[in-house]
């Protein structure tokens, strides 16, 4: 199903669901115990590259507690989830309705059967999502909550979302039940399988940068301008005549990838990846590339959880939430009074009546600037270490 489509059936159905199970429940009825807790859950449904923005909490809680955790996610994530070392995971498929309403009844069976000891809730403001953790019949139950949302009621715990980067939010969850921890910026890094990659791409020629055009399809608005990330690639071919250039994207996005790449897909050095990639593919891909030129999206937290330097193009969100984490990144961001206009309390459902001011102000100029700053730094620790 479509993300919107989602966000209304969250907000109406599971909004009244969680409003009349929820009465007469008040937050705050269980002291936890992290030491005495043998299975957690942590909950993380929309978002590939949200899931990489887990791993500080998964860390600060393995200090703590023994117990196994568990991932609660959609099922297009799963293999992710034992990438990043999560021991368990539960899964929903919400392809359509038909099958999400089987899938959410057979998710809380599961997890009513394995029986948590606590449930961390990671959705910002999702009513099913809290609705979920209610269900698995976990006595401590932690998660994100606003006065006007009525999915507090489902909680024992609850923590307002700050102007912190995700990461510091899903950590501050933790601090919320008294675990202290201090905030470890580093991301756990996904463990792919050499072995779980195909030869067109291990024959892939060397040097090379990585360009991702797209954005995922819960907030299209993220991307910055096809025809600019052409004029780009085509800049970068001529500047760089040693570098190839790999694109990516997941197999729904080949028609607008394409689009992009108009006039310059049959060059030699460019290679169209989207659609062709496993997930293991797709990380040793980032892993090897020199750089990734990236709108906000989960293959850009991928690269920066491998070490590898983006740069990272922010328009109607803000990387006070959502920057790449580490320092080896440059990050393009016109912080206009209007920005950011996605946010969790409308679903980033903004219609932007300014004509995507926030995008259209970033120049092709400053972008491959930021490119030409990532290659020097490259080239100036390579030639530091050659004179060593």
């Amino acid at each position: 199903m479509e993300f919107r489509t989602l966000y209304t059936i969250d907000q109406k159905l599971f909004g009244l669901i969680a409003s009349v199970v929820g009465i007469g429940f008040k937050c705050g009825h269980y002291s936890a115990v992290a030491e005495q807790w043998q299975r957690v859950a942590i909950s993380k449904y929309v978002g590939m590259g949200s899931l990489l923005l887990t791993t500080p909490l998964v860390r600060a809680l393995r200090g703590r507690s023994k117990a196994t955790i568990a991932l609660v996610t959609l099922k297009q994530h799963e293999e992710l989830a034992y990438m990043l070392g999560f021991d368990k995971c539960f899964t929903l498929d919400a392809s359509s309705p038909a099958t999400a309403i089987k899938s959410l009844l057979g998710l809380i069976m599961s997890l009513r059967r394995w029986h948590p000891d606590a449930f961390f809730e990671l959705e910002f403001f999702s009513n099913a999502a809290a609705l979920i953790a209610f269900l698995s019949g976990a006595k401590v139950r932690i998660g994100f909550h606003h006065a006007q949302s009525p999915r507090g009621r489902l909680l024992t715990h609850v923590i307002p979302i700050t102007p912190r980067h995700t990461c510091q939010l899903f950590l501050a969850q933790a601090w919320a039940i008294g675990i202290e921890a201090e905030f470890d910026w580093s991301l756990t890094r996904p463990s792919y399988e050499l072995e779980k990659v195909r030869e067109h791409v291990l024959k892939l020629p060397r040097p090379f940068i990585v360009v991702n055009p797209n954005a995922g399809e819960m907030a299209l608005q993220r991307r910055w301008f096809g025809e600019r990330f052409r004029e780009l690639m085509i800049r970068l071919l001529n500047a760089y005549p040693n570098i190839h250039i790999c694109v990516i994207g997941a197999p729904k996005e080949a028609s607008y990838v394409r689009h992009v790449l108009t006039g310059i897909e049959e060059h030699e050095r460019i290679h169209n990846l989207v659609g062709k990639l496993n997930l293991h593919e797709l990380c040793m891909l980032l892993d090897e590339a020199l750089l990734l030129v990236t709108n906000d999206s989960g293959p850009m937290h991928i690269a920066a959880a491998l070490g590898t330097p983006c740069v990272a193009i922010f328009g109607p969100e803000s990387p006070s939430h959502y920057a790449p984490i580490g320092d080896q990144h440059q990050v393009i961001y016109k912080a206009l009074p209007c920005s950011p206009c996605l946010n969790p309390y409308d679903g980033k459902m903004f219609a932007c009546p300014f004509e995507m001011a926030c995008m259209r102000l970033i120049s092709v100029d400053e972008v491959f600037d930021s490119v030409a700053i990532l290659l020097e730094r490259q080239a100036a620790v390579k030639r530091d270490s050659q004179s060593a």
